[in-house]
Formats: structure tokens, C-alpha cells, sequence
């Protein structure tokens, strides 16, 4: 009889850091844009009687050691329970005999392994001489992005905005409890101005800034939260005057509204995604070309990334202890 354990969210922040994922994480985008991993397209479940959607992501891993499903739910009225306006787990199969391993929350995995994806990119595509940052959102992702991205460049400002103020000033608080010098203004425009990093992380339909907003003085941006074909966070014109890196060329072009919008407005072509991010870090692409160039990091996330980091949290909980057992079948 095989053994299943189950492992919550308190218990993967325990065993996973973005520090311990990040290394594993770039392996795997180097070799999903070199095509040696397997994840099967995102499946949308979407009822039309039902007020919210779900998504099942299937991939193995890199080692070809575990096949994983996670299975997101995005629902409108969660927040009516104060549950996350995105809630979902992940279950782990032995690759060889299909026994099923874990089932792991993937609401903090999702977070974590999210943020240690941008703080590749950004490690990589910000200019050298980054110091000044701007976040736009004061959720879990942009909780998540600010501790991942605190060392990632000497930060000497970060500047945070959400149209929630209340959010906004708790989050600068829990950021400066860490290290992290996080200050709350008026506006989306003050908090990206003249920002040698900008991260969108909302759940907005709409641009939640203007082209003008970026100065072209080499910005990178970091595209987060926006989801779906029908849904943006960037203007067209910044996006066209950026030179766009994504974690998979075929997610965007099916899913990423800041990315379609502009495409079929005719403002830019498929052809303007430079590279995926995993072919920047195998070196098949440079990335950044020159310090006054506008970076854009456009990312949806992808299952290999999940159940990368799944294998690292069931490989520690084993090890360790952690999680709950139960007889399995």
C-alpha cells in the first residue's frame, strides 16, 4: 500500500524559498525552450452557469521523474469567504509506476515559484545599475515579488501603489519589517516615474498605466497579472516600443492580452517577441542589448515551473518529515 501525503501552505513556505527554486527554475526554462520537457496545453473548465473558472496544467518534470496536475480555480466570489481570488493544489505521480505521491497547496507554490521566475528575468534583463523600482498592486503576488526581487538589485527605493490604499499600507509595512525600503504613493504614474523596474501585479482588465508613465531611460518591466486574451495591463505603445521576452511563446500568443490587444490592433507583429526567457538563459539570446532599451517580461506561468518546484517541496517534506500521511490506496 502506497503512502499519499499532503502537504498545506504553511508547510510549503516552510520547505521552499525563492533562493532554493530559482536555480532548479532556470534549468527548467532553458530546457523547455530547448523542447526537452513535456507539458500538455492549459485546459480551461468554464460553465457558463458558474460565476468563476477553473484550469488544469499537466507537465512532467524535467528529470522525467514525477508527472504533475495543478488545478487552479479562479472564482469572483472567494473574497465573499476572504479565500484568495485564486485557490489551487497540485498532485504529484511517480513517473514510472503512476502512484500517486502528494497533493501540495498550489496557491503558495503558485506565488513562490511566480516570483522566482521575475526575479530571473529581472536579474537578467534589468540594467546593471537598477536601483528604483515601482509595483503596481498590493496582493499576494506583489508580496511575493517584493521579497523575491529584494535581492536581485541594491535597492535604494521602492515605490508602491494599489488602488486598494488600505492594502498598499499594510504591504509597505510588512516590506519594510524585512529590509525593504517600500513607500506608498498617490498614483500608479508616481509610483512607476523615472522606475529603472516596473512590476504590474493586478488583476485588472485595463492598462493600469500610461506609455508616458515609463521613461525610456532602459526600464525593464515585469507584465504579472493580467490573465486571459480579453485582459491587459500595459498599453499598446509601451508594449510595442519594448523589446518583449515571455516564458513561452505559444502561451502568450493564446492567452496574453497584453500581448494580443496590440497584435491585432495592428501594432505589432508575432514576430516582436524576441525570445523566450529560457533561451536568454541558455544563451541563445541576449537579452538586453543596451542601457536605454525598454525590457518587457510578459509571463503566465507554466506547469513545468510547478512541478518543478512540487518535487523540490515533496523531496524536503520526505526528508524532513513534514506533511500529512495517509494510505494510499
Amino acid at each position: 500500500m502506497g503512502r499519499l501525503r499532503i502537504i498545506n501552505g504553511d508547510e510549503v513556505r516552510r520547505l521552499l524559498t525563492v533562493e532554493d527554486v530559482r536555480p532548479a527554475l532556470a534549468e527548467a526554462m532553458a530546457r523547455f525552450s530547448g523542447g526537452e520537457t513535456y507539458q500538455h496545453p492549459r485546459i480551461t473548465v468554464d460553465p457558463p452557469q458558474f460565476d468563476g473558472m477553473a484550469l488544469l496544467m499537466p507537465a512532467a518534470s524535467a528529470g522525467g521523474r514525477t508527472l504533475g496536475f495543478k488545478l487552479l480555480s479562479m472564482f469572483d466570489r472567494s473574497v465573499e469567504r476572504g479565500l484568495p481570488s485564486v485557490q489551487g493544489l497540485v498532485i504529484l505521480l511517480d513517473a514510472v509506476y503512476g502512484e500517486p505521491l502528494a497533493i501540495i497547496d498550489g496557491t503558495v507554490v503558485t506565488e513562490i515559484r511566480t516570483a522566482a521566475v521575475t526575479a530571473e528575468a529581472t536579474d537578467r534583463l534589468a540594467r546593471t545599475d537598477a536601483v528604483t523600482m515601482g509595483v503596481i498592486g498590493a496582493g499576494v503576488q506583489a508580496r511575493g515579488h517584493l521579497e523575491a526581487l529584494a535581492g536581485v538589485r541594491p535597492w535604494k527605493t521602492v515605490r508602491l501603489w494599489s488602488r486598494t490604499a488600505e492594502r498598499a499600507r499594510r504591504l509597505a509595512e510588512w516590506g519594510r519589517d524585512r529590509g525593504i525600503p517600500v513607500q506608498v504613493v498617490d498614483s500608479a504614474r508616481e509610483a512607476v516615474a523615472d522606475a529603472d523596474v516596473v512590476c504590474t501585479a493586478t488583476s485588472d482588465c485595463s492598462p493600469v498605466l500610461a506609455d508616458g508613465d515609463v521613461a525610456e531611460n532602459g526600464a525593464h518591466i515585469n507584465a504579472i497579472g493580467a490573465f486571459g486574451p480579453g485582459c491587459r495591463e500595459l498599453p499598446t505603445e509601451l508594449v510595442a516600443r519594448s523589446t518583449i521576452v515571455v516564458d513561452s511563446r505559444e502561451a502568450v500568443l493564446r492567452e496574453s492580452g497584453d500581448l494580443l490587444i496590440p497584435i491585432q490592433e495592428g501594432a505589432i507583429g508575432e514576430s516582436a517577441i524576441a525570445a523566450e526567457l529560457g533561451e536568454v538563459i541558455a544563451g541563445r539570446h541576449p537579452g538586453r542589448t543596451g542601457d536605454r532599451e525598454t525590457t518587457l517580461f510578459e509571463t503566465l506561468g507554466l506547469p513545468i515551473q510547478d512541478v518543478v518546484a512540487c518535487d523540490l517541496v515533496y523531496e524536503r517534506a520526505v526528508e524532513r518529515g513534514v506533511g500529512q500521511e495517509i494510505a494510499f490506496p
